[in-house]
C-alpha cells in the first residue's frame, strides 16, 4: 500500500515513531539515505526529521517545513498509532537542488559518492502534491507498512493485534506516476474555468494528479520498467555523453532514428547531442526557449513543427518535430525528432520519458558545472602566475599557447596592430603557414572583428556567409573564435582559435574562459608592445653616452606613448624632474672630469633606486628626468625622497653633493607632454627656492618658474 502511494505521487515516504525510529519508508530521497544512517537521524537531519514527531503531535495537524537540504517535507499523523509520516523529501525551488548539487561536488557532502548520492532525487513544483497525500497516508494501517519490505517495530505493547481493513483500492484508476502536471493541460478559452487554472510554467514535471484518471496501459508499465533500468547508467558518464545516450535509447525504445538533444544556454539553444542523418547534416535551431510558441507547446502538450530553411529549391526541406522539456517551471531542455508526423500516443510516451530524465540529467549537468568553475579557478590562477613570470624573449609565444591551451585549440594565432594600422602576427601555434610573410593578413574575418571590438564564435563556417579559407590552411573542423583584446575601448591585438581538441565544436562555456583572461592579457600585451618599442628607440641611439641612461629625446617619446596609455587604462602617470644642486660651482672649482664623474654618480644611484617599469633619462647637463608609470602623486614623492636622501649619504670624491626634486601627476590642467614637463619644471623651481636639497609637488596654484634655475 505504502509503494502504491508513493508511485502515484512521485514523493517519499517516511514512517517514524515517537523515538524517532524510522520503522518504514518508500520512494526515500537518495540524499536523505545517504545523510542518515538506517533507522534513525543524526547531524542536521535531527533537528529536522528528527523533531518531525515532537512538532506534528504538538500542532495535532500536518506541518510542513523546510529542512537544512533544501527539501520541502510534511510530517502528518498517521492513524491513532502513535506514528508520524514524513512526505515529500522534494526540491521544489530550482535554487535549492542547485545550491545541493554544489555542495555535494566542493561542499562539505563532497565525501558522499556521487552515483549514490543523486541515485533518487526528487523534484517536484509546489505543495499541491503533499497536501493530496494527507489524507490516504493519515489513514495507513501500521501492519501495511511491510508491503515495502521493511517491518515495522512495535513501539507499545498491546494486549492483541488489531487489524483495521481499508476500502479496497484495487479498482482506483492511477495516473502514470512520471506524468507531469504539464502533461494533461489544455489551453481553454478566457472565460474557460480552465482560465483558474496555475499557469503550467509555475508547476514541474514531477507534479502528480490523484484525481481519477485512465487506467495505467501495459505500454506505460513496460515504458517505466525501461526508464529505472537505463537512468542509473546516465550518472556514472559525463553530461554530454548522457545526452548521446538519451537519444540512443530513444532510437532504441521508440524506434526513433534520428534526433537532437538542445540544451539552454541564457536566451537559446545548444545542441547537446545529435543521433542519426543529424550527424552528418546538423541542424541550428533559431526558435529560442522564450519563443511564444513554445509556451504554447507546453501548454498543449504537442510538438512545435519547425521547417528548415533551403538555400535550393531543389531539396526537400526537413521537418523537426521540437519537444520542449520544462524543468523548476524553466524550459531547460528540447527534443527535436526529424519526422514529417509523429504519432500522439508515441509523441506522449517520448514526453513523459523526456520529462522524467529531463531531471536527473539537469542534476549531472549542476555537478558538472560546479566541477567546471573549480577546474576554471584553477586554471586562472596558474595561467596568471604563467603569465606574470614570462621571459620577455618568449612573451608571445607564452601569450598564445596558454591561451590555447586554455580553451582546448590545436591552432591560434595573436595579431596585434602593425605599421599603418596593419595586422602583423605576432606569435602563432600549429599554424603550417608563416603568417608574418602573409599577405593581406585577418582581412578574411579578424580585422572586422577588431573593428567592432566583440569577440565571434562560429560554430559552422559553411553557414556563416564568410569567404572561404584559404586552401593552404587545411583547417580540420568549421569552428573558430576571434577574440578582440579591448584596453580603454580602443582594440590593440586579437586572438583566433580555430580546431577544437577531439574535432569538437567551440561552445559558449570557451568564449566564458576568455572573458576571463582577456584582461590580464590586453595589459600585458600592451606593456610589452611599449617594451618593444623602446628596443627600437634604443637602436636609434637614444642613450646617454656618459651616464649611460636614456637621453631626453626617449623620455618626451615614452611620456606621449604612455599619456595614450594611460587614456586608455585610466592608469596613474607621475614625471619627476631632477637637478644637481650648485653644480656649477662644483665644475669650476673641480675641473669638468671631476663633475662629470659625479654625474655618472648620480645616473648609477638613479638606477639602483628605481623599478623595473620606471624610466630615468638625462635630461640636459646636470638636469634628469624619470617616468613613472601607474604611479600616483603620493608613490612619486616617495621614491624622490628615497633618490635625495641617497644622493645626500653618497660619499662624492670632492664634496658633498645634493639634489633637488619637482614631481608632477597627469591630471587636472596637466594633460599633454608639454604640460607635464613644464609642470614638474615648475615643482623644480620650487623645490630650488625652498633652499635646495628637497622635494616639491606640483599642484595648480604653484607659481610658474619665471626664471632659469639651474
Amino acid at each position: 500500500m505504502l509503494d502504491e502511494i508513493t508511485a502515484v505521487s512521485g514523493l517519499a515516504v517516511v514512517i517514524i515513531d515517537r523515538n524517532t525510529h524510522i520503522v518504514a519508508t518508500s520512494n526515500d530521497n537518495s540524499i536523505c539515505r545517504t545523510l542518515n544512517p538506517p533507522d534513525t537521524f543524526v547531524g542536521a537531519c535531527a533537528n529536522d526529521c528528527g523533531r518531525a514527531f515532537e512538532r506534528t503531535r504538538e500542532a495535532g495537524a500536518p506541518v510542513d517545513f523546510e529542512c537544512h537540504a533544501g527539501l520541502q517535507c510534511r510530517s502528518v499523523p498517521v492513524g491513532d498509532r502513535k506514528l508520524v509520516a514524513i512526505t515529500g523529501r522534494t526540491f521544489v525551488k530550482a535554487s535549492n537542488y542547485r545550491e545541493a548539487t554544489a555542495r555535494a561536488i566542493n561542499g562539505d557532502w563532497r565525501s558522499f559518492p556521487p552515483t549514490k548520492f543523486f541515485e533518487n532525487v526528487i523534484l517536484s513544483g509546489s505543495m499541491q502534491e503533499l497536501s493530496r497525500l494527507d489524507q490516504q497516508v493519515g489513514e495507513l494501517n501500521k501492519d501495511l507498512f511491510a508491503e515495502g519490505g521493511k517491518k515495522v517495530r512495535e513501539v507499545v505493547p498491546e494486549p492483541q493485534t488489531e487489524t483495521i481493513n481499508l476500502p479496497p483500492v484495487a479498482d482506483t484508476r492511477l495516473p502514470d506516476p512520471f506524468e507531469s502536471s504539464l502533461l494533461n493541460y489544455k489551453i481553454g478559452s478566457a472565460t474557460d474555468e480552465s482560465a483558474d487554472r496555475p499557469d503550467p510554467f509555475e508547476s514541474s514535471m514531477m507534479n502528480f494528479r490523484l484525481e481519477a484518471q485512465p487506467t495505467i496501459q501495459n505500454q506505460d508499465i513496460t515504458d517505466r520498467e525501461a526508464w529505472r533500468s537505463f537512468i542509473p547508467s546516465l550518472l556514472k558518464v559525463s553530461y554530454k555523453l548522457a545526452c548521446r545516450r538519451i537519444l540512443e535509447f530513444l532510437s532504441r525504445h521508440y524506434g526513433i532514428e534520428s534526433s537532437l538533444w538542445l540544451q539552454r544556454e541564457g536566451g537559446e539553444f545548444e545542441t547537446a547531442a545529435v543521433y542519426g542523418e543529424f550527424e552528418d547534416k546538423p541542424v541550428r535551431i533559431g526558435i529560442t526557449p522564450d519563443d511564444k510558441r513554445i509556451r504554447a507547446a507546453v501548454r498543449d502538450d504537442s510538438p512545435i513543427v519547425l521547417k528548415e530553411r533551403q538555400a535550393g529549391s531543389d531539396k526537400k526541406a526537413r521537418l523537426i518535430q521540437l519537444f520542449p522539456v520544462v524543468i523548476g517551471g524553466e524550459v531547460r531542455n528540447a527534443l527535436g525528432v526529424a519526422r514529417e508526423e509523429i504519432d500522439s500516443e508515441l509523441g506522449s510516451r517520448v514526453l513523459k520519458f523526456c520529462r522524467y530524465v529531463a531531471s536527473r540529467l539537469e542534476i549531472l549537468r549542476l555537478r558538472e558545472a560546479v566541477a567546471e568553475r573549480e577546474r576554471l579557478s584553477r586554471m586562472l590562477k596558474e595561467f596568471s602566475d604563467q603569465l606574470r613570470n614570462v621571459d620577455a624573449d618568449q612573451f608571445w609565444d607564452k601569450v598564445i599557447g596558454l591561451s590555447a591551451e586554455m580553451v582546448g585549440a590545436e591552432r591560434a594565432s595573436l595579431l596585434i596592430i602593425g605599421p599603418a594600422e596593419g595586422l602583423t602576427a605576432k606569435a602563432t601555434v600549429g599554424i603550417r603557414v608563416d603568417l608574418a610573410i602573409a599577405e593581406d593578413i585577418g582581412d578574411r574575418v579578424a580585422r572586422t572583428i577588431l573593428e567592432k571590438g566583440k569577440p565571434v564564435l562560429v560554430t559552422d563556417t559553411s553557414r556563416a556567409q564568410l569567404p572561404p579559407s584559404p586552401s593552404e590552411r587545411r583547417y580540420k573542423t568549421s569552428s573558430f573564435i576571434s577574440y578582440p583584446l579591448v584596453l580603454g575601448g580602443k582594440g590593440i591585438a586579437i586572438l583566433n582559435f580555430t580546431d577544437k581538441a577531439g574535432g569538437e565544436r567551440f561552445e559558449r562555456r570557451d568564449l566564458e574562459v576568455l572573458d576571463s583572461i582577456a584582461p590580464q592579457i590586453a595589459v600585458a600585451v600592451d606593456r610589452m608592445a611599449l617594451r618593444e618599442k623602446a628596443g627600437e628607440y634604443a637602436q636609434l641611439s637614444i642613450t646617454d653616452p656618459l651616464t649611460g641612461l636614456l637621453n631626453r629625446r626617449y623620455i618626451e617619446e615614452r611620456l606621449t606613448e604612455e599619456i595614450n596609455r594611460s587614456e586608455r587604462s585610466g592608469e596613474p602617470v607621475s614625471f619627476m624632474m631632477l637637478d644637481v644642486d650648485e653644480f656649477k660651482s662644483y665644475n669650476d672649482r673641480y675641473g669638468h672630469p671631476a663633475g662629470d664623474e659625479a654625474l655618472e654618480m648620480i645616473g648609477q644611484i638613479l638606477r639602483e633606486n628605481l623599478r623595473g617599469a620606471d624610466v630615468a633619462a638625462r635630461y640636459g647637463g646636470e638636469e634628469f628626468s624619470v617616468l613613472l608609470p601607474e604611479t600616483n602623486t603620493e608613490e612619486a614623492q616617495a621614491i624622490a625622497e628615497r633618490i635625495r636622501r641617497h644622493v645626500e649619504e653618497t660619499k662624492f670624491p670632492k664634496r658633498k653633493v645634493t639634489t633637488s626634486i619637482g614631481i608632477a601627476s597627469l591630471g587636472g590642467n596637466v594633460n599633454s607632454v608639454r604640460e607635464l614637463i613644464s609642470a614638474a619644471d615648475t615643482a623644480l623651481y620650487q623645490a630650488k627656492r625652498a633652499g635646495r636639497n628637497n622635494v616639491k609637488v606640483y599642484s595648480d596654484s604653484t607659481v610658474d618658474a619665471g626664471e632659469n634655475v639651474h
